[in-house]
């Protein structure tokens, strides 16, 4: 990594009186010629020139910024002292002496521009007076009654002898000596996030198919894009620019951050089917938000799901493109017979993800009842009767005792439409403790399990 520190005597910050600071100017001017700038808070502009020409971008902010000095380095504390350090390693001793002594003005006001070549910072350094580290003055003074007046004298001792003897200031300073700088200047630049969008320049679209059919180009490129990554996504935002100028954004969240397609287009096409927009779509755009590698798996302790969820969408996302709508929710109303009770309404997934995280009611650990397992269809089995009531009966399991007979209910009706009804049920337990539903219809004169509880 190159680094450039553009410095000069009027910025420092540390001075009493204080001494002007960074023109603002200067840093817009040296963001025109590199990606990132960082500001020191002791009057240096740090420039990132990594993959850029180096001569010729440091005399660019040389110029840009006025009477300064550039100093381009590997390390930041090699880029610093060529910013300051006028001399360079083939000045006299005698002058490092009278650098030291002076007080926090080296020579190195001249104008002009210091490359360190790569991979010599360290031996740069070690000609470089301490003094220019910016030790402590009680500590600067330590040193040069040791004699300790270079970089390269102090970087040779070891560090538990430093350590010892000046404390942990010295040793951050021998470090510096050493060119080991661990300084972070820049920040990381994150990638960008995988995005896609189309516009309808000489059309608008109200028909949902349509934008699917759209939404489905974008998407397949998007996925592409993460697997070659090696990254889920855990959410996406799907945009729609209408013809009024506004936006119609909505949210996509699987059960668990995947890079499926197929995952990712059903939920479009879950938010699309039930689309209300004021206006017409004039444009369609999806971005991924938050990600995650595609080897982590981030547990949770509360999560009864955790370890199935992601199966589960996926068998989901299979059968609904083979079989259609198998997402239900049963409705009843007031019909007197169970199987013409219930029907069974479609439900949309994304009302089933959206509440996932809602808190179950408190009734919802209590002690669970028992609950009516009706079958599809009433099965027809074969009864023997005791004194006009039945005592077994014949399912395809064999011949089932009863030992508990109630009943019976009657109900009939139903003669006004085609298919009049006449039942009489029992409510029965088995020999084995199972309770079962079932009736003797008397229009056919046959007998039909129900159903049984469970």
């Amino acid at each position: 990594m190159s680094i450039a520190c553009l410095w000069t005597p009027d910025w420092r910050t540390d001075e009493a009186p204080p001494a002007p600071a960074v023109p603002p100017d200067v840093v817009g001017a040296a963001l025109a010629i590199v990606p990132r700038v960082a500001l020191d808070t002791r009057g240096m502009i740090w420039a990132d020139v990594r993959g850029l020409p180096v001569r010729e971008t440091a005399e660019r902010l040389r110029r840009t910024a006025g009477d300064v000095r550039v100093g381009v380095a590997g390390v930041p504390v090699a880029a610093e002292i060529a910013a300051r350090w006028a001399d360079g390693p083939s000045g006299a001793v005698a002058r490092r002496r009278a650098a030291l002594s002076a007080s926090g003005r080296f020579p190195g006001s001249e104008v002009g521009v210091a490359i360190v070549p790569p991979g010599a910072d360290r031996a740069f350094v070690a000609e470089a007076p301490v003094a220019l580290l910016e030790p402590p003055p009680s500590l600067l003074a330590l040193l040069e009654g040791t004699g300790l007046l270079t970089c390269g004298a102090l970087a040779v001792l070891s560090r538990e002898a430093v350590e010892v003897r000046l404390g942990a200031q010295g040793a951050r300073l021998w470090r510096l000596a050493r060119a080991d700088d661990p300084r972070r200047l820049f920040q990381r630049i994150p990638p960008l996030r995988p995005h896609a969008s189309i516009d309808f320049v000489e059309y608008v679209i109200t028909d949902p198919a349509r934008l699917v059919f759209a939404a489905n180009a974008l998407i397949t490129p998007i996925c592409e894009e993460l697997v070659q990554r090696g990254e889920h996504a855990r959410s996406m935002t799907l945009s729609l620019p209408l013809a009024n100028g506004r936006t119609w954004s909505r949210a996509l969240r699987p059960g668990r951050p995947t890079a499926s397609r197929e995952i990712w287009l059903r939920l479009v096409r879950s938010r699309l089917e039930r689309l209300s927009v004021p206006d017409a779509v004039n444009g369609v755009a999806v971005e991924v938000g938050a990600t995650e590698p595609a080897s982590v798996r981030q547990g949770d302790l509360f999560d009864r799901g955790f370890g199935s969820a992601s199966a589960v969408e996926a068998a989901l996302s299979r059968l609904i493109g083979e079989l259609g709508e198998v997402v239900v929710r049963p409705e009843n109303d007031a019909h007197p017979l169970a199987e013409r009770r219930t029907s069974w309404r479609t439900r949309d997934p994304i009302e089933i993800a959206d509440n996932r995280d809602r808190p179950a009611p408190p009734e919802a650990f209590a002690e669970t009842p028992l609950t009516l397992q009706l079958l599809p269809e009433p099965r027809e089995v074969r009864v023997d009767l005791d004194a006009g009531r039945p005592h077994r009966y014949h399912d395809r399991t064999g011949w089932r005792s009863l030992t508990v007979v109630a009943g019976p209910d009657r109900m009939s009706g139903g003669w006004w439409e085609d298919d009049a009804y006449a039942r009489e049920y029992y409510r029965c337990v088995t020999g084995d403790g199972v309770l079962v539903w079932i009736y003797r219809d008397a229009s056919r004169d046959r007998w039909l399990l129900q159903g049984w509880w469970d």
